[in-house]
This record gives C-alpha cells, structure tokens and sequence, in this order.
C-alpha cells in the first residue's frame, strides 16, 4: 500500500489501482485485488467436484421436471401456486438421491424412482402449496390404482369441503398418468368432471379414468376446483383456491 502526496485527495479507481480516502483524511492507492476463479479452474480443480457433480444431477432433475409437471397439465392450469415449478425441481432431486446405483454426479432420476422410498417421495406432491389436499378435503378418499379408480364415500360438500368464502359450486375429477421417466414419454386419462352444489345432499362419488397407454409408472391425480355463480353461468375461483394432489403409484402388470 503507498501513500499519496497531493496537493488534493483522490478517490476512485485508475486501471489497476484503487485510491482511497480514509476517515481521517489519509489518501492512499493500493492494486485491485484478483477476486473469482476462472472458468478452466473451475472445470480442471477437483475441489469443484462436488459442485459441478450436483450440478449435473440437479440439471438433469430440471429437464425430467418438465415432463413430470405436465403429467396433470389440466389440473395444473386450475390449480398451482408460484413456486410450483422450483418445488418439483427439488422434489425429483430428492428422490434422485436415493439412487444407490450409480457414482454422485452420474445418479439418474429413472433409477431413483426404481426404489420405493423414490416412488413414496412422490405422494401428496401439491401443485397448489397453499390448498393441500388434506386441508380442502376432510374425509380420506378410496383409492384403487389398478382400475384408475377413486371413490368419495357418503361425501357430503357442504361438510367435507373447506369452501373458499365466495365459492357456491365444485369440480373433482382424477387423472391417471403413465409416465415413462427415462425415456420422457407419458400418457394421462382424465375422468369425467362431478360438479356438486355447495347444498348438494350426502352422496357417493365414483371417479374413474380409462388405462393409460404403457405400463411404466402410474401416478394417480385428484384436482378439487371452486367455482361461483355469477348470473346463469359459473366461474373458476382464481387458482390459489384449487387443490391438484399426486395421492397413488402404482406399476401396473403387462
């Protein structure tokens, strides 16, 4: 560090050098310090490694979420909140760590889901964060994977339902998705809609899809969307108000 001798002080930055002015009126001028690391560094130091490996696999999670947040698309449209995208991003690299098979940084999503702790980490998968299923719906669903079948017994809307204040009417339905995570393909059903009046009476719901094409791994969606009486006509709430859960898997036989 060198002082200056000037008949003035002087502040700022020339090239490489730095000239400060202390609080007590010392002016001194110093080298810019070298700060970062360079990209060959970074690429060829093995004190990178554990960065650049969870890179990858992180990477690898982001395209395989693309895919996975499509597999309920029509429920995701009524039903997801703004953290949506980044929450199933961090939810498949979770489940991408349990992958026993291969080497960190070479891990795979596929491989993952081939354990059952990987498929467990899938149910209850929210789109909406802000409306969980077991907080809208207060009675445990049926549910049989292997007929795509979800069955709402003695359900009674009125009760069973955790109305949004405004919300005179509601729309369940399910989804089945064949999902085949290695090679990005999948196929989803969807049911038929059951529209219920909040005074509708105590009734059984059946909910049922068509099989999905492949025998991969099934996921099972229920989407509970609100929607109010305006004039003749009814009008989905804003999403925030709307549940799209992940509730079962299943691998289905040939």
């Amino acid at each position: 560090m060198a002082k200056v001798i000037a008949p003035f002080a002087i502040k700022g930055t020339l090239d490489d050098l730095n000239f400060v002015v202390t609080a007590d009126g010392t002016n001194y001028v110093r080298m810019k310090g070298k700060t970062g690391i360079t990209s060959e560094a970074f690429k060829n130091n093995p004190i990178f490694n554990p960065i650049r490996e969870q890179g990858q696999e992180f990477g690898h999670c982001s395209k395989k979420s693309a895919v996975f947040r499509q597999l309920a698309s029509r429920f995701n449209r009524l039903a997801k909140d703004g953290s949506f995208a980044g929450r199933a991003n961090k939810q498949l690299f979770e489940i991408l760590e349990e992958d026993a098979t291969e080497p960190r940084g070479k891990r795979t999503l596929a491989n993952g889901l081939k354990t059952e702790d990987g498929k467990e980490a899938l149910l209850f998968f929210e789109s909406n964060k802000l409306r969980p299923l077991r907080q809208v719906l207060k009675i445990k669903e049926a549910c049989i994977p292997l007929q795509q079948t979800v069955i709402l017994t003695d359900f009674y809307a009125n009760e069973h339902l955790d109305w949004p204040e405004e919300a005179t009417q509601v729309h369940v339905a399910i989804a089945t998705a064949n999902w085949d995570c290695e090679n990005d393909n999948f196929d989803s059903c969807y049911s038929e809609e059951i529209i219920l009046d909040k005074t509708s009476e105590i009734q059984t719901l059946t909910l049922s899809t068509a099989k999905p094409t492949g025998n991969h791994l099934h996921l099972t969606f229920i989407s509970i969307n609100f929607a109010k009486k305006e004039k003749k006509k009814y009008k989905y709430l804003h999403r925030k108000y709307n549940t799209a859960t992940l509730i079962a898997y299943t691998i289905p036989s040939e």
